[in-house]
């Protein structure tokens, strides 16, 4: 598993692009899509790895930020792609703005935490508040945020990596020595916790999304984006501990509908590395193990082949650190 760590790791920076954006491999097109450059570098982030490649994405990222953007939000970045000279062309749109400065801020603590810079924490604080600002530009009287200002779903995945993004910028901003500020954003994550508990807690999961009106939509587990993939969500991000009777029952759930996940490593039926990082937390170290080889040999040898990209790889880095630091503990 360290051989793998420290190829995946290699792979990861070869898709990143010497202004130091982050491309996904889309067949036909790469793209840089944001949330998916956050996942790729959490790896390399909590490894404590490339941290000056880490800390070149996060300067390309807010350099990036729009004020505002197309639908009158200040601190977004756009999706880009790369015209037939390599150059970076932006969409004009992107998947979310919850979602992707959430995850923006979570990359940013994993930077802090393992290089101290404290300079860039300082030099950047103003724009890292446009970030914050562009994860709560959607936040509504309920505590949930939605997607995007246009598409008003509230989705069980994008709040609770808004969850974690506010953790996640209390704790830097506590790092900076803003208190003050480190409390009301720990008090917000506190709030949209209890929102998620409150509205969307159904027996068993959560509904994957609440729509207008607040219609909620319960699980259907036979599903498997968004709906059995997002009830994950919790136990990946920290909304449950996964020692939570809750976080059990919820991933016995996910056993119950998906027992032969492991096995699932083709990329004709790839499940997501998200799926191993749960598995990993829950501490489902043989299911861990199947799936890792499976991956080497049906993914990694045979050269990354899609639906597999460089968020896979990150967050298969993270599922890593967190395996082989229950053997250390062994």
């Amino acid at each position: 598993m360290e051989a793998i760590v420290r190829q995946e790791s290699g792979w990861i920076l070869s898709q990143q692009l010497a202004s130091g954006a982050v491309i996904t491999a889309y067949p036909g097109q790469p793209k840089i899509v944001p949330y998916f450059g956050h996942l790729a570098l959490y790896g390399l982030a909590a490894w404590g790895f490339s941290l000056s490649r880490v800390r070149a994405y996060l300067d390309w990222y807010l350099a990036h930020l729009e004020r505002p953007d197309r639908y009158g939000v200040t601190g977004t970045v756009y999706d880009y792609y790369l015209d037939e000279r390599g150059a970076e062309v932006p969409a004009y749109t992107y998947d979310s703005s919850d979602s992707y400065a959430a995850t923006f801020l979570t990359l940013v603590r994993l930077y802090y935490g393992n290089s101290g810079d404290r300079a860039w924490l300082k030099n950047h604080r103003q724009e890292l508040e446009l970030v914050a600002g562009a994860m709560l530009a959607t936040l509504q009287k309920d505590n949930l945020t939605l997607a995007r200002s246009d598409w008003r779903v509230k989705y069980l995945m994008d709040n609770c990596e808004v969850y974690r993004g506010l953790k996640d910028y209390a704790w830097l901003l506590a790092e900076a020595g803003n208190t003050g500020e480190a409390e009301r954003y720990e008090a917000l994550a506190g709030k949209v916790r209890e929102a998620m508990e409150a509205k969307m807690r159904v027996n068993g999961g959560y509904c994957p999304a609440i729509y207008r009106a607040g219609l909620r939509r319960r699980p259907n587990w036979k599903k498997w984006y968004p709906d059995a993939l997002a009830q994950l969500f919790p136990i990946i991000t920290g909304v449950l501990t996964p020692r939570e009777e809750a976080a059990r029952r919820l991933y016995a759930n996910f056993l119950r509908n998906y027992p032969h996940w492991y096995r699932q490593t083709q990329p004709e039926n790839f499940i997501t590395t998200l799926v191993a990082y749960a598995a990993t937390l829950m501490e489902d170290r043989w299911r861990v193990r199947q799936y890792v080889e499976g991956l080497e040999e049906n993914i990694i040898a045979r050269g990354h082949p899609w639906p597999y990209h460089a968020a896979e790889a990150g967050i298969l880095l993270l599922a890593l650190k967190t395996y082989l630091a229950g053997d250390a503990k062994e």
